[in-house]
């Protein structure tokens, strides 16, 4: 027997069966590693990749129906205790009003004094918030709320506020929405961590990114008659000034411009 071919037979077989075995262990330490994640929470996913949530997520216990909004048809006496403004109806649905004398809006404490501002001149003042501010345009935008919750209507605000070069009220634009659930079989809510959890999925946040916002609202894409929109729950998310919607119980995204 040549004892030397065998050794070496034995010595390139030892090797061969140590890289085989080595190769096993890298496989089975990756596939350990690809559970790891999987049965990671998201939250130490967002920490693995930097991703910053500055505010408490909310959470919500609603249904997932879609909500119909009507525009109320409007007449001049419905407001007639509204002071210091005249009032004259564009259409139907829509009222104009110019105030007698300007409003004075200071944009960095909007919250109060528009809370003031609603309550005396608007009608059903309480049922709007404020929306946005059109630098351009110089508006004040405002929605109105529906169980609390932001109605966000398609390219049409029922609220809009003109302001002078003195940030200063002038006159108004207003349409008034009634609210109802549509019928049909409620439906589970996400949570605003799974509403993260699809962007991150899709790649829409990454490493170091701040989440600065995520709240809950109604969004209309869409206007069956000129009178009536339809509204879908949705989870707004800010990240780094970008702005995605979730749709609450499809999970589809939406990114606005």
């Amino acid at each position: 027997m040549d004892w030397s071919r065998t050794k070496t037979i034995f010595i390139i077989t030892f090797l061969f069966i140590n890289v085989f075995l080595t190769w096993q262990l890298i496989e089975t330490n990756n596939v350990n590693q690809i559970s790891m994640i999987t049965e990671a929470t998201i939250q130490e996913v967002l920490k693995e990749n930097n991703v910053t949530i500055e505010n408490e997520l909310p959470e919500e216990d609603l249904s997932g129906l879609l909500v119909i909004g009507k525009l109320l048809k409007l007449s001049l006496n419905q407001v007639p205790a509204l002071e210091k403004q005249e009032v004259q109806l564009i259409d139907e649905y829509t009222a104009m009003s110019v105030l007698e004398e300007p409003f004075e809006l200071p944009l960095e404490q909007i919250s109060p004094v528009l809370e003031t501002f609603l309550s005396t001149y608007i009608f059903e003042g309480d049922n709007y918030r404020f929306g946005g501010y059109d630098s351009e345009k110089n508006r004040v935008y405002l929605y109105q709320i529906y169980k609390g919750k932001m109605a966000y209507t398609l390219e049409d605000q029922p609220l809009i506020l003109n302001l002078d070069n003195q940030q200063r009220v002038t006159s108004y634009q207003q349409r008034f929405f009634q609210f109802e659930d549509q019928e049909g079989e409620d439906r589970e809510i996400l949570s605003s961590l799974k509403a993260i959890e699809i962007l991150l999925n899709d790649q829409l946040i990454r490493m170091n990114q701040t989440i600065t916002n995520v709240q809950f609202g109604y969004y209309s894409f869409f206007s069956p008659t000129d009178d009536v929109q339809v509204f879908a729950p949705m989870w707004r998310v800010t990240v780094d000034g970008q702005i995605y919607l979730v749709h609450a119980t499809g999970g589809t995204v939406q990114q606005l411009t």
